[in-house]
């Protein structure tokens, strides 16, 4: 699901996006329920009257009180800041740069990842973002695995098929298990709770590397977060 949304102004915009309003309408509309899953936001910046995406916008997504407190960042060529694991919150999202007059809109954000699209007129003053020199300033939450077992631990199995028990801190997208360390001809498959996993024929002790990701396209870029490599080993014996 994406969302876009700008201020355009009267007779000269070429880039219509729905207002704000709009957005604020539709979630009241469909009831959303309260969840506590993040999610992904890109933010792209357009000149005001134009289609030409603007370089080098800071972009800060906060609060009133605190402009960038879930990240800053600045836009890229194609005139986009993506954040990761942004909080169900009510947002002020913050956009400036020199020669150009910032801009602010509020945002409801929920587990779904979304796009706001925002125009910049050209002049000066308005509110001050500070993302500093470099891209991609804002903290992402590590996927991180905090227990791994082969068959709940077991020490033997007399058969290759075997499940590969684990917990993570958040809800991945894919996972990759392999006998190898660097997962050579393994790829990635959509992610389940409990995994199965076939070893090599040959009796002996078998060792399993296992990694999740969260993965996501949004608007032409991949957004991925990966876990650590974890491993567990098992004995094969079979008659």
């Amino acid at each position: 699901m994406t969302i876009s949304n700008s201020i355009p102004e009267t007779g000269c915009c070429r880039h219509p996006v729905p207002s704000i309003v709009a957005v604020f309408a539709i979630l009241i509309l469909i009831g959303m329920p309260f969840v506590v899953n993040a999610a992904d936001l890109s933010v792209r910046i357009y000149e005001r009257g134009g289609n030409s995406p603007i370089q080098g916008v800071s972009v800060c997504i906060g609060t009133p009180a605190n402009l960038s407190q879930f990240g800053a960042d600045l836009t890229g060529t194609d005139g986009a800041a993506i954040f990761r694991n942004i909080p169900r919150a009510p947002l002020v999202i913050t956009a400036s740069k020199s020669g150009y007059k910032a801009e602010q809109q509020s945002l409801i954000t929920n587990n779904m990842n979304r796009m706001l699209v925002m125009t910049l007129p050209t002049g000066g003053g308005g509110p001050v973002c500070n993302a500093g020199s470099a891209r991609k300033v804002t903290a992402t939450r590590a996927l991180t695995i905090s227990q791994f077992r082969i068959n709940k631990g077991m020490p033997q199995t007399a058969t290759r098929s075997v499940f590969l028990n684990h917990e993570t801190d958040d809800i991945p997208t894919h996972y990759r298990a392999s006998e190898n360390p660097d997962f050579t001809g393994a790829d990635w498959q959509i992610y389940t709770a409990e995994p199965e996993f076939e070893l090599s024929s040959a009796n002996g002790r078998k060792v399993i590397y296992f990694q999740v990701r969260r993965f996501s396209d949004m608007d032409g870029a991949d957004l991925e977060a990966l876990s650590t490599v974890v491993q567990d080993s098992i004995n094969l014996q079979r008659r």
